[in-house]
């Protein structure tokens, strides 16, 4: 592929800047969770596990600040307008672009072993954890390493990397991006599929298993990442316009970084959610339980407000009429009712009526009662 096919005359320096940046906040966001959940929520003093996602961190900040020195001296310019118009042409635009490699190989290696010191605390119980942890701490760390010393040493001498003015032996570019971006990409897959394992063999409800799985697996979005920095690698390697293909690879590789961490974060910082999502419910639930009460104290005095009937009417239709509390039933005519009467069923007067406002707790009944004296003896049949 041409540089023709990558060239642009606007300046594409936000394609990195933006999604980095954004990316940098949420990261410096959990971070900052995960050391108040350490010290207010469980009260556990700050661990290795603490101290490496602050290292990943301040590392992830220090590749966004080169970055940004990169785009100073032509960092997602067109190459020809940066040769044109720039102070030195290539040359700073060369050294911040060793800057950028060497913060990668230091950000990198230590967000991914971030992940592992997580594993290593929640599946402490498990030798297959502890040892793979160890082993791949140690396989990333020498990573990292090698990335940092080949970044600095590309050339011999190194000035020779920006200056091709002076004669030098430099190692082919090609062959050491895919060479880092390869074991990279196995070191990611290995890291997302080691706690699944011991996940699923723990004592709790398949929908739990399922749900801390996901967890785990959003650091997955980490191996597509990697993928992708290899892939856009390989598109546009024969292009000459480094000033803006260079690019798309490094917005890969913040990205891997910035993700390693969250993921790193988001299980430490379970405890914590538990409760912000604990009381969001319970203020929900209050303010339907007082929206439901409203309700039903409307319902209340609507009831109230319908007339109540006794008896019968020949004609059934709705005989609906307002009442007020202190007033009495309606009386309704009791021809060709097999009901019978219903005198003095309701009496207001006699007893003040016991109840609350917009409430009808009783309905009091008058019925005369009399009570006389016979020495004659009663039938069973008339009991």
């Amino acid at each position: 592929m041409d540089s023709n096919t990558y060239y642009s005359d606007r300046n594409l320096a936000s394609v990195l800047i933006a999604p980095h940046a954004a990316l940098s906040l949420i990261a410096t966001l959990f971070v900052c969770l995960r050391l108040y959940v350490s010290k207010y929520v469980t009260k556990t003093k700050w661990s290795t596990e603490e101290y490496t996602a602050i290292s990943a961190l301040v590392a992830s900040h220090a590749l966004l600040i080169g970055e940004g020195v990169a785009v100073h001296f032509g960092y997602g310019e067109n190459i020809t307008k940066v040769l044109e118009e720039y102070d030195g042409g290539l040359t700073n635009f060369l050294k911040a672009v060793v800057a950028v490699e060497v913060s990668y190989g230091f950000a990198c290696p230590l967000s991914k072993i971030a992940v592992l010191a997580m594993y290593y605390r929640v599946f402490s119980t498990s030798p297959l954890i502890r040892y793979s942890t160890y082993i791949m701490a140690s396989l990333m760390a020498g990573w990292g390493i090698a990335v940092v010393i080949v970044s600095i040493f590309t050339c011999n001498p190194v000035r020779g990397y920006w200056d091709h003015s002076v004669p030098s032996k430099c190692i082919d570019s090609n062959k050491f991006y895919i060479g880092i971006t390869i074991p990279n990409i196995i070191f990611d897959f290995v890291t997302v599929a080691l706690p699944i394992r011991e996940v699923w063999r723990l004592q709790m409800g398949r929908d739990k298993k399922w749900a801390l799985t996901s967890i785990f697996l959003m650091g997955g979005s980490v191996v597509f990442a990697s993928i992708a920095r290899l892939v856009l690698y390989l598109i546009f390697k024969t292009s000459e316009n480094i000033t803006q293909t260079l690019l798309y690879g490094n917005l890969a590789s913040s990205s891997e970084i910035c993700l390693a961490i969250i993921a790193a974060c988001m299980p430490p910082c379970a405890p914590l959610l538990k409760r912000v999502l604990a009381k969001i419910t319970a203020v929900i639930s209050t303010s339907k339980s007082k929206r439901d009460e409203g309700t039903n104290l409307t319902d209340d005095r609507n009831r109230l407000a319908t007339l109540v009937t006794i008896g019968q009417k020949p004609s059934r239709g709705k005989n609906i009429t307002t009442i007020h509390e202190d007033g009495s039933f309606e009386r309704l005519d009791d021809s060709g009712s097999l009901q019978g009467s219903t005198d003095g069923l309701y009496d207001n007067g006699a007893c003040e009526a016991d109840h609350k406002q917009g409430k009808w707790s009783k309905i009091h009944v008058r019925h005369d009662v009399a009570v006389e004296h016979t020495t004659e003896d009663i039938p069973m049949r008339n009991l």
